[in-house]
Protein backbone atom coordinates (compact mmCIF):
# COMPACT_ATOMS: atom_id res chain seq x y z
CA UNK A 1 0.00 0.00 0.00
CA UNK A 2 1.48 3.45 -0.79
CA UNK A 3 0.04 4.80 2.14
CA UNK A 4 1.70 2.63 4.19
CA UNK A 5 5.14 3.10 2.29
CA UNK A 6 4.46 6.81 2.86
CA UNK A 7 3.79 6.48 6.74
CA UNK A 8 7.11 4.48 7.06
CA UNK A 9 9.03 7.12 4.93
CA UNK A 10 8.00 10.09 7.52
CA UNK A 11 8.47 8.12 10.66
CA UNK A 12 11.97 9.57 11.20
CA UNK A 13 10.59 12.71 11.37
CA UNK A 14 6.61 12.87 12.52
CA UNK A 15 7.82 11.10 16.06
CA UNK A 16 4.25 11.07 17.11
CA UNK A 17 3.69 8.31 15.08
CA UNK A 18 6.67 6.03 16.44
CA UNK A 19 4.76 3.00 17.89
CA UNK A 20 6.08 1.21 20.77
CA UNK A 21 9.26 -0.60 20.65
CA UNK A 22 8.48 -4.12 19.46
CA UNK A 23 10.97 -5.36 22.12
CA UNK A 24 8.48 -4.27 25.18
CA UNK A 25 5.57 -6.73 23.98
CA UNK A 26 5.17 -10.18 25.95
CA UNK A 27 5.07 -12.90 23.97
CA UNK A 28 2.05 -14.38 25.77
CA UNK A 29 -1.13 -15.47 24.42
CA UNK A 30 -4.09 -12.86 23.43
CA UNK A 31 -7.54 -12.68 22.15
CA UNK A 32 -7.72 -13.01 18.56
CA UNK A 33 -8.37 -9.67 17.03
CA UNK A 34 -10.86 -10.28 14.39
CA UNK A 35 -11.51 -7.48 11.21
CA UNK A 36 -13.49 -6.60 8.78
CA UNK A 37 -14.44 -4.80 5.63
CA UNK A 38 -14.94 -1.17 6.53
CA UNK A 39 -18.51 0.93 5.48
CA UNK A 40 -17.90 2.79 2.30
CA UNK A 41 -18.55 6.29 2.17
CA UNK A 42 -20.44 7.44 -1.11
CA UNK A 43 -19.23 10.55 -2.53
CA UNK A 44 -21.25 13.07 -4.56
CA UNK A 45 -19.81 14.87 -7.54
CA UNK A 46 -19.18 17.83 -6.03
CA UNK A 47 -16.49 15.73 -3.32
CA UNK A 48 -15.26 13.89 -6.24
CA UNK A 49 -14.29 16.94 -7.74
CA UNK A 50 -12.78 18.97 -5.11
CA UNK A 51 -10.58 15.65 -4.16
CA UNK A 52 -9.60 15.47 -7.66
CA UNK A 53 -8.38 19.92 -7.34
CA UNK A 54 -6.80 18.92 -4.28
CA UNK A 55 -5.04 16.29 -5.69
CA UNK A 56 -3.50 18.30 -8.42
CA UNK A 57 -2.59 21.80 -5.60
CA UNK A 58 -0.74 18.86 -3.81
CA UNK A 59 1.22 17.50 -6.56
CA UNK A 60 1.84 21.08 -7.73
CA UNK A 61 3.13 21.83 -4.36
CA UNK A 62 0.65 24.69 -4.39
CA UNK A 63 0.06 25.88 -1.05
CA UNK A 64 -1.94 28.53 -1.57
CA UNK A 65 -4.54 26.83 -2.98
CA UNK A 66 -4.18 24.00 -0.36
CA UNK A 67 -4.48 26.38 2.76
CA UNK A 68 -7.91 27.71 0.82
CA UNK A 69 -9.38 24.24 1.70
CA UNK A 70 -8.74 23.91 5.34
CA UNK A 71 -11.94 24.70 7.00
CA UNK A 72 -12.24 26.84 9.61
CA UNK A 73 -13.52 23.57 11.85
CA UNK A 74 -10.42 21.90 11.42
CA UNK A 75 -9.54 19.33 13.91
CA UNK A 76 -6.38 17.32 14.56
CA UNK A 77 -6.89 14.09 16.69
CA UNK A 78 -4.06 11.24 17.88
CA UNK A 79 -6.46 7.82 18.69
CA UNK A 80 -9.26 9.95 19.10
CA UNK A 81 -8.07 12.38 21.53
CA UNK A 82 -6.59 15.78 20.75
CA UNK A 83 -3.05 15.58 19.37
CA UNK A 84 -0.38 16.67 21.28
CA UNK A 85 0.62 19.26 19.62
CA UNK A 86 -3.04 20.74 18.94
CA UNK A 87 -3.03 23.92 19.74
CA UNK A 88 -7.14 25.19 20.85
CA UNK A 89 -6.20 28.40 21.04
CA UNK A 90 -5.31 28.92 17.19
CA UNK A 91 -6.53 29.16 14.51
CA UNK A 92 -7.77 25.73 12.09
CA UNK A 93 -5.21 26.89 9.50
CA UNK A 94 -2.38 27.21 11.98
CA UNK A 95 -2.69 23.56 13.18
CA UNK A 96 -3.14 22.43 9.99
CA UNK A 97 0.64 23.64 9.17
CA UNK A 98 2.07 22.66 11.97
CA UNK A 99 0.44 18.87 11.30
CA UNK A 100 1.49 18.20 8.03
CA UNK A 101 4.97 20.19 8.15
CA UNK A 102 4.50 23.59 6.71
CA UNK A 103 4.84 25.38 9.75
CA UNK A 104 7.18 24.03 12.93
CA UNK A 105 5.76 23.37 16.37
CA UNK A 106 5.56 26.52 18.16
CA UNK A 107 6.20 28.91 15.87
CA UNK A 108 4.42 31.49 14.45
CA UNK A 109 5.80 31.27 10.60
CA UNK A 110 5.91 29.18 8.08
CA UNK A 111 9.32 27.31 7.38
CA UNK A 112 10.49 25.36 4.33
CA UNK A 113 7.65 23.78 2.25
CA UNK A 114 10.06 21.48 0.81
CA UNK A 115 10.20 20.07 5.06
CA UNK A 116 6.47 19.49 4.90
CA UNK A 117 4.95 15.97 4.53
CA UNK A 118 3.70 16.02 0.71
CA UNK A 119 4.31 12.26 -0.07
CA UNK A 120 1.69 11.90 2.64
CA UNK A 121 -0.49 14.23 1.76
CA UNK A 122 -0.11 12.76 -2.03
CA UNK A 123 -1.12 9.34 -1.17
CA UNK A 124 -4.09 10.58 1.39
CA UNK A 125 -5.88 12.60 -1.49
CA UNK A 126 -4.80 10.50 -4.28
CA UNK A 127 -6.42 7.09 -2.72
CA UNK A 128 -10.17 6.44 -3.85
CA UNK A 129 -11.43 4.71 -0.90
CA UNK A 130 -13.38 6.64 1.88
CA UNK A 131 -14.96 5.86 4.60
CA UNK A 132 -17.38 7.62 7.42
CA UNK A 133 -15.88 9.43 10.44
CA UNK A 134 -16.68 7.10 13.66
CA UNK A 135 -18.57 9.95 15.40
CA UNK A 136 -20.51 11.44 12.34
CA UNK A 137 -21.30 10.01 9.32
CA UNK A 138 -21.75 12.73 6.99
CA UNK A 139 -17.75 13.45 6.95
CA UNK A 140 -15.50 10.98 4.98
CA UNK A 141 -12.10 9.85 5.93
CA UNK A 142 -9.92 8.64 3.68
CA UNK A 143 -7.84 6.19 3.32
CA UNK A 144 -9.98 3.30 4.52
CA UNK A 145 -8.63 0.54 6.39
CA UNK A 146 -10.22 -2.59 7.69
CA UNK A 147 -12.23 -2.16 10.89
CA UNK A 148 -12.01 -3.98 14.05
CA UNK A 149 -14.79 -6.41 14.74
CA UNK A 150 -14.62 -5.75 18.74
CA UNK A 151 -12.89 -2.46 20.04
CA UNK A 152 -12.86 -4.55 23.73
CA UNK A 153 -11.46 -7.42 22.93
CA UNK A 154 -8.39 -5.65 21.29
CA UNK A 155 -8.26 -3.66 24.59
CA UNK A 156 -8.07 -6.70 26.62
CA UNK A 157 -5.02 -8.10 23.94
CA UNK A 158 -3.31 -5.17 24.06
CA UNK A 159 -3.35 -5.14 28.14
CA UNK A 160 -1.97 -9.02 28.05
CA UNK A 161 0.75 -7.76 25.75
CA UNK A 162 1.44 -4.64 26.25
CA UNK A 163 0.11 -3.63 29.52
CA UNK A 164 -0.82 -0.17 30.56
CA UNK A 165 1.07 1.00 27.24
CA UNK A 166 -1.83 1.30 24.31
CA UNK A 167 1.11 1.97 21.69
CA UNK A 168 1.12 -1.16 19.60
CA UNK A 169 1.73 -1.47 16.03
CA UNK A 170 -1.38 -4.12 14.51
CA UNK A 171 -1.01 -5.20 10.94
CA UNK A 172 -3.84 -6.93 9.52
CA UNK A 173 -5.16 -9.08 6.49
CA UNK A 174 -8.29 -10.14 4.81
CA UNK A 175 -7.04 -12.69 3.13
CA UNK A 176 -5.47 -15.65 4.71
CA UNK A 177 -1.66 -15.57 4.56
CA UNK A 178 1.47 -17.86 5.98
CA UNK A 179 3.61 -17.00 8.07
CA UNK A 180 6.90 -18.77 8.47
CA UNK A 181 9.86 -19.24 10.65
CA UNK A 182 12.16 -17.15 9.04
CA UNK A 183 11.48 -13.86 7.49
CA UNK A 184 12.67 -15.39 4.06
CA UNK A 185 11.17 -18.43 4.66
CA UNK A 186 11.80 -21.77 6.27
CA UNK A 187 8.56 -23.95 7.85
CA UNK A 188 5.15 -22.37 7.98
CA UNK A 189 4.04 -21.40 11.25
CA UNK A 190 0.04 -20.86 10.93
CA UNK A 191 -2.40 -19.97 8.20
CA UNK A 192 -4.12 -16.69 9.30
CA UNK A 193 -7.37 -14.58 7.76
CA UNK A 194 -9.74 -11.19 8.58
CA UNK A 195 -7.67 -10.82 11.87
CA UNK A 196 -5.37 -8.09 13.50
CA UNK A 197 -2.03 -9.36 14.58
CA UNK A 198 1.08 -7.01 16.68
CA UNK A 199 4.42 -6.72 15.03
CA UNK A 200 7.26 -8.06 16.78
CA UNK A 201 9.89 -7.42 14.97
CA UNK A 202 11.26 -5.93 11.67
CA UNK A 203 13.47 -7.82 8.43
CA UNK A 204 16.07 -5.95 7.86
CA UNK A 205 16.57 -4.11 11.23
CA UNK A 206 17.59 -0.64 11.27
CA UNK A 207 20.35 0.49 13.16
CA UNK A 208 20.16 4.06 15.30
CA UNK A 209 19.78 6.86 13.02
CA UNK A 210 18.67 4.74 9.91
CA UNK A 211 15.45 4.58 8.31
CA UNK A 212 15.37 1.22 6.04
CA UNK A 213 11.92 -0.18 3.92
CA UNK A 214 10.73 -2.67 6.42
CA UNK A 215 10.49 -6.00 3.92
CA UNK A 216 9.23 -8.62 6.27
CA UNK A 217 7.49 -8.52 9.64
CA UNK A 218 7.60 -10.78 13.27
CA UNK A 219 4.12 -10.79 14.54
CA UNK A 220 2.59 -12.32 17.42
CA UNK A 221 -0.30 -15.01 17.35
CA UNK A 222 -2.84 -15.11 19.34
CA UNK A 223 -1.04 -18.62 20.50
CA UNK A 224 1.68 -16.54 21.98
CA UNK A 225 3.33 -18.36 19.09
CA UNK A 226 5.38 -15.59 16.55
CA UNK A 227 6.19 -16.40 12.70
CA UNK A 228 7.15 -14.14 9.53
CA UNK A 229 5.00 -12.33 7.19
CA UNK A 230 5.98 -10.44 3.80
CA UNK A 231 5.33 -6.67 4.79
CA UNK A 232 3.83 -6.47 0.77
CA UNK A 233 1.21 -8.79 2.46
CA UNK A 234 -0.76 -7.20 5.42
CA UNK A 235 -1.27 -3.30 5.85
CA UNK A 236 -1.49 -1.33 8.73
CA UNK A 237 -4.58 -1.45 11.10
CA UNK A 238 -4.04 2.35 12.62
CA UNK A 239 -3.54 4.54 9.68
CA UNK A 240 -3.50 8.34 9.49
CA UNK A 241 -6.48 9.76 7.64
CA UNK A 242 -7.71 12.80 6.77
CA UNK A 243 -11.29 13.84 7.11
CA UNK A 244 -13.90 15.93 4.70
CA UNK A 245 -16.84 17.67 5.82
CA UNK A 246 -19.36 20.72 4.22
CA UNK A 247 -18.94 24.09 5.44
CA UNK A 248 -22.07 26.23 5.70
CA UNK A 249 -21.99 27.16 1.97
CA UNK A 250 -22.91 23.29 1.22
CA UNK A 251 -18.46 22.83 0.21
CA UNK A 252 -17.06 20.37 0.84
CA UNK A 253 -13.45 21.19 2.38
CA UNK A 254 -10.43 19.51 4.77
CA UNK A 255 -11.85 19.31 8.50
CA UNK A 256 -9.70 16.72 9.83
CA UNK A 257 -6.50 14.92 10.33
CA UNK A 258 -6.96 11.89 12.24
CA UNK A 259 -3.61 10.45 13.52
CA UNK A 260 -4.10 6.43 14.75
CA UNK A 261 -1.09 3.93 16.07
Amino acid sequence: MRWAAAVSALLAFAVWLVPQPAAALKKTPYPEIKVRTATPFKPDPALDAMRKKLADMVRARDTKALFALVSPEFTWTADGEPAEQFDPSRDALHNFKVAFGFRPYGKNEDGNSADAFWILLDDAVSDPTLTPQADNPEIACGPAAAEVADEFTRERATEAIAGEDEGVEWVYTLREISLTQKPTGGGTVAKVSNVALPVISRYPPAKPGENLSTSFYEVLLPSGQTGWIDADGVDPLGIDRICYGKDKSGAWKIVGYEQNS
